[in-house]
């Protein structure tokens, strides 16, 4: 634990499975915003070996959480504390030894500058940094449209669609090909995609028309992540159909949809506010390659 002359500073811990319960209350604050972490948490119980997830605390209290994925590279503050953002990126620096060298920081804009800002330290500079905005659906802004059954989990003998668009989403979405920046892991995440259910395709007659995945789902909010349609089929109401649809299918068994999305597309923009989504948080994502450097 950190110590600090000021008493009302922030001190830094790292939370063990005793912690959950506590971790848990914090999180439900703002059960939509800390998707992602909540499920985690639920999943893993804070035990998961190659995982860390830390606290700032004022006077005893949490004002911001980091989780770290030892394996995945992910770096994600919570919060709202620029001070406590300050702490944890210096965890983050700290702990840089235990994660992979590609790194993912998603989070608060505020708390991704600040993280950049600390990670710049050590001469590190962002392969890419996107400004985005939060959004959050709720089942009553939905508007009612024609169902769409022929939107299913991806399964297995759809391994080359998933394969190749998801190539070009992460290549358009960041500048980046999955295929040559990771020739090992990408087939194997495409694997899972195609067996784990969370991966979800609207086909006819052999041709990708919408894909998109589900990132974290509880109670409280799925998170969407990977809309996607192929370029030559875009402005022909696909996305619209296809997310409505998974939209309705997520709000029956969760109380909110959100995803987050570049503040620059404005096509994405258009399309998730005639949904009925609605802005509730500026969010950040940087990704560290040094290799890419």
């Amino acid at each position: 634990m950190t110590l600090a002359s000021d008493p009302a500073a922030p001190t830094i811990e790292r939370l063990r499975p005793a912690h959950l319960p506590e971790l848990l209350r914090w999180l439900q604050r703002d059960p939509v915003l800390h998707v992602y972490l909540t499920a985690l948490a639920l999943r893993d119980s804070l035990a998961a070996p190659h995982d860390e997830t830390w606290a700032a605390r004022r006077l005893g209290e949490i004002v911001g959480v980091l989780h770290l994925g030892g394996r995945s590279g992910a770096v994600l503050p919570h919060g709202g504390d620029p001070e406590a953002f300050r702490q944890l990126a210096e965890v983050a620096r700290a702990r840089r030894v235990a994660l992979p060298p590609r790194l993912q920081v998603i989070g608060p804009a505020r708390a991704v500058e600040i993280f950049v800002e600390e990670f710049a330290r050590d001469g590190l500079a962002p392969r890419l940094f996107r400004r985005q905005i939060y959004l959050a659906l709720e089942p009553s802004r939905l508007p009612v449209r024609e169902r769409l059954p022929a939107l299913r989990p991806a399964r297995p003998e759809d391994y080359a669609i998933v394969y190749e668009s998801g190539a070009a989403l992460r290549h358009e979405e960041l500048d980046e090909d999955p295929r040559v920046a990771d020739p090992r892991g990408y087939p194997r995440r495409v694997e899972e995609e195609c067996r784990d259910g969370h991966t979800w395709l609207w086909i006819e007659d052999g041709v990708l028309r919408f894909r998109a995945s589900i990132s974290a789902a509880t109670a409280d909010a799925a998170q969407v992540s990977g809309v996607y349609t192929p370029p030559a089929l875009r402005g022909r109401g696909y996305a619209t159909r296809g997310l409505s649809e998974l939209c309705t299918r997520l709000l029956a068994r969760s109380r909110n949809a959100c995803l987050f999305v570049n503040d620059f597309n404005a096509p994405a923009l258009s399309l998730y506010r005639r949904l009925g989504f609605r802005e509730i948080a500026a969010w950040a994502s940087a990704f560290f390659d040094p290799a890419a450097g």
